[in-house]
């Protein structure tokens, strides 16, 4: 009787033991469905209008075409492969709208990259035309120099000249 009450005993631990396991790893999986529910909805509230009236992309497929493959999701699978695909037909939206969402990224990040390579340009066209624009200063301190402007919307003045300088002289033409 002790034997018998033993094995029960152990049985009932190991039981309890599993049981235990098994609402842990129940847990885990409620924890991830809750993650994904909020994740699907802050996805839902980033959503633009366009894509909460039309979510997916037209179906590139002719109409019998589009008919066949219709026919063929009714029919019962006769391979297991078949069969294990049928179980996720369900996802099949899900991943329409992350393959759309990866396509989205792909044309922004190429966008992204042509805007950086227009603004390098841009600055680079900049910095040439104010580089243009700058007098150096040892031009300046020549007097014989004239100051070379490239932009007429700006004249530079020349500094005057330092004490005991020989002056230039001015001619004034009529």
């Amino acid at each position: 009787m002790s034997r018998a009450r033993a094995k029960a005993h152990r049985s009932l631990a190991e039981l309890t033991a599993q049981s235990g396991a098994a609402l842990k790893a129940l847990g885990e999986v409620v924890g991830k469905a809750e993650r994904v529910l909020r994740l699907a909805e802050l996805c839902r509230r980033l959503e633009s209008e366009e894509e909460k009236v039309l979510p997916f992309y037209p179906s590139s497929l002719a109409e019998g075409e589009l008919d066949d493959a219709e026919r063929l999701l009714r029919e019962a699978p006769g391979e297991p492969l078949a069969q294990a695909v049928r179980d996720y037909v369900g996802l099949e939206r899900f991943w329409q709208r992350f393959n759309k969402a990866k396509l989205e990224e792909t044309a922004v990040g190429r966008q992204r990259a042509a805007l950086t390579r227009g603004n390098r340009r841009l600055r680079a066209l900049l910095r040439r035309y104010l580089d243009g624009l700058a007098v150096n200063a040892e031009a300046l301190s020549e007097p014989d120099a004239p100051p070379a402007v490239s932009n007429k919307s700006r004249p530079v003045q020349r500094p005057p000249p330092a004490a005991g300088a020989a002056q230039s002289h001015q001619v004034h033409l009529e």
